[in-house]
């Protein structure tokens, strides 16, 4: 089953059906908005690291235009869009190899040995979250994550590029060798997805025995922004976007916001205590997946990348 699978993403990725993020072109800044940054000492800035969606990689046009508008708006910033886990990869490798991948890359640059922001677009999201609970070595300071699936998702995506595929995963859900496999959740049978998830239910501090480090490590983030598209069609529900989900064994799909959830209120991975401490901010915008505006990334997110 998993050669099928395999082979369907692959004819995939030869016909370009995969995801790519859209290229943005964000304007350029006022020349005396230009000079205040300039004045910024570089030592000030902290490095910011991209990390994209599944099926899509750093150097694609997409990437790179986000990667550049970062860059555009702190004259002097180093931006590193990272190229790791990409493409057909980016589907079929487990979302632990991808936290190993990603770790590897930082470390060995040494501009991001003193700690660097992190910014995640869907998937990739979680695969930063992944590598600040168990490595953060160097630090992420500030984590940004776009659309990605912290609650988990509970239905494959209706997109061209799941409709071959969904029938087989369905087969083997929790263990099939997709990255999509690692943040599946089944609202329906709390007890399986506890016994049976191989990545999320451990990273989200779900199961009875606790990871005290997991927790450490996310409460030493300076700030935590998590980005929910209200009108997604991939993320389902969207509410996971902000670390939300459906509530347990309900048919009727009622969703828990994060603020009412369970890893909230006992705190599993720090989400209250960041929250109390003013470093948890939770954003929307209305559109779907990865959908939004230049103009709203330019005024809302590109600020959390500065001083």
């Amino acid at each position: 089953m998993e050669a099928q699978l395999h082979g369907q993403f692959q004819a995939l990725a030869d016909a370009r059906l995969l995801p790519l993020m859209p290229e943005i072109v964000v304007l350029p800044r006022s020349h005396s908005q230009l000079q205040q940054h300039l004045m910024l000492a570089a030592e000030d800035m902290v490095p910011v690291v991209f990390l994209h969606g599944e099926g899509d990689a750093g150097s694609n046009p997409g990437m790179q235009s986000l990667c550049k508008s970062a860059a555009d708006a702190y004259p002097g910033l180093y931006v590193a869009c990272a190229d790791v886990a990409k493409g057909l990869t980016s589907i079929t490798t487990p979302l632990a190899e991808q936290v190993d991948e990603f770790a590897t890359f930082v470390r060995n640059d040494p501009k991001l040995a003193n700690g660097f922001h992190a910014v995640g677009l869907s998937q990739g999201g979680l695969v930063l979250r992944g590598y600040v609970e168990t490595r953060n070595t160097p630090r992420v300071r500030r984590l940004i994550s776009l659309c990605a699936p912290h609650g988990g998702v509970s239905a494959c995506p209706s997109s061209a590029m799941y409709k071959m595929v969904c029938p087989l995963w369905r087969l083997a859900p929790y263990t099939a060798r997709l990255a999509f496999t690692d943040y599946w959740k089944d609202a329906d049978d709390k007890s399986t997805y506890l016994d049976r998830s191989r990545w999320l239910a451990d990273v989200n501090n779900e199961r009875d025995t606790k990871r005290d480090d997991y927790k450490q490590n996310m409460v030493q983030l300076e700030r935590y922004v998590l980005i929910e598209a209200t009108n997604d069609t991939t993320v389902a529900p969207h509410v996971s976007e902000s670390h939300g989900f459906y509530a347990w064994g309900n048919s009727n799909k009622e969703v828990v916001p994060l603020r009412s959830s369970e890893g909230y209120k006992t705190d599993a991975i720090g989400l209250r205590t960041l929250d109390e401490a003013g470093k948890l901010k939770t954003l929307t915008y209305s559109g779907d997946h990865l959908a939004f505006a230049p103009d709203w990334w330019a005024s809302v997110v590109l600020p959390h990348l500065g001083p």
